[in-house]
């Protein structure tokens, strides 16, 4: 294998995870579950600008979910109740971003 595809394959998880990661809203989402707690739909939107559709929320929480970032809880009884919180995974994800931010400002200086 030449060198140039070895580097390619070694930054693959990277980048696959920068993409995922950077698509519109996934962010914004980590650090208000990671700093408002359990969040049914409704208030999680609440806490976003009001730029992001329902169907865009829906759609990013799905793929945060299906990754093993977001957990989303059913907690019905008579009436539908459904909580979305980060997982281990996705408490981690908010750290790492946290601390990006912070190199990032530290670098502003």
């Amino acid at each position: 294998m030449n060198r140039s595809k070895e580097n390619a394959e070694e930054h693959c998880v990277a980048d696959s995870f920068l993409k995922f990661f950077s698509q519109e809203w996934m962010s914004h989402i980590v650090f208000s579950l990671a700093r408002r707690g359990p969040l049914r739909f409704g208030a999680l939107r609440r806490q976003l600008p009001p730029l992001i559709s329902a169907r865009v929320l829906s759609a990013r929480l799905k793929a945060l979910e299906a990754a093993g970032y977001v957990e989303r809880r059913d907690l019905s009884g008579r009436v539908l109740h459904i909580e979305y919180s980060l997982t281990a995974s996705g408490r981690a994800v908010d750290a790492a971003l946290s601390r990006s931010e912070q190199l990032l400002s530290d670098d502003a200086r």
